[in-house]
């Protein structure tokens, strides 16, 4: 091959890189599929049973779910996108009885809802509270991230790692996707130049990663309940609320700890 043939083969590959650069395309709407892991054993071992003020009742519950309840418990989850919007909730599936015995040791778990708008930089997540709902309306917590060398393959997208702090103290690490340009994750983990599609929180023994990716142009809804009494308040409110009835016989250490579960 001449030399002038080949300075027009590359001319033209530089040109057809170029134009398929340019036009790359970046989805902004879909909905993204989890695969959530509660490791049970590691959680009650590190925060219930070596406490020397454990009762009775708990001990003995404590005990139960350590000998009998699963290794780890496996939810799954979706987050729906939509430029500016995000919604995560949980797929609802027939969870055997060791599943649910083991849920009220980590609040994270409890059956939630999450919606974030990221042009207003605020959120509404629904909570359980026994046989009703609260919902809580609050502007985004903020994240303290630092970037990483470290890249990871999950569902098809490569991901950047990044450590991060929520909410004062607790640690995270993420993993985002440059390619789908939305500031959002699971539950209020957000911040970051690409969707996040796995999250890692040492504390809580929680493992949430994407399996599947299904691009759509589908619009997010910020209606998460159906019961027109559930009104949305403020952090404030419910904290009081929480605090004076489900988690009143809680000191107020423990009591700040089940706050950063459900208000994760």
């Amino acid at each position: 091959m001449s030399k002038c043939i080949k300075l027009i083969v590359w001319i033209v590959s530089l040109c057809a890189g170029t134009a398929h650069a340019q036009y790359a395309y970046f989805p902004t709407s879909g909905t993204i599929t989890f695969e959530r892991k509660f490791h049970v054993q590691n959680f009650l071992k590190r925060n219930y049973l070596n406490k020397p003020d454990l009762d009775t009742w708990d001990k003995l519950s404590v005990d139960n779910a350590v000998k009998n309840g699963p290794a780890e418990v496996v939810t799954h989850h979706t987050l729906k996108f939509f430029d500016n919007e995000t919604l995560f909730e949980t797929i609802q599936e027939d969870y055997p009885a060791s599943y649910r015995n083991v849920s009220r040791f980590n609040a994270i778990l409890s059956d939630t809802k999450t919606y974030i708008n990221f042009k207003n930089q605020d959120f509404l997540k629904l909570l359980p509270f026994g046989d009703e709902q609260l919902l809580l309306k609050d502007s985004l917590p903020a994240v303290k991230w630092k970037y990483t060398d470290e890249y990871r393959n999950i569902a098809g997208y490569d991901c950047r790692r990044v450590n991060g702090i929520i909410q004062d103290s607790v640690y995270v690490v993420a993993f985002f996707a440059g390619q789908i340009p939305i500031p959002g994750g699971p539950e209020l983990v957000h911040g970051l130049p690409g969707i996040i599609m796995g999250v890692s929180i040492p504390s809580m023994n929680i493992n949430m990663f994407a399996t599947k990716v299904e691009l759509t142009n589908t619009p997010v809804s910020n209606v998460l309940t159906k019961k027109k009494k559930v009104v949305a308040e403020s952090k404030t409110e419910i904290t009081k609320k929480l605090k004076d009835t489900v988690y009143d016989w809680l000191d107020d250490q423990e009591f700040k700890k089940r706050l950063q579960s459900i208000f994760f």
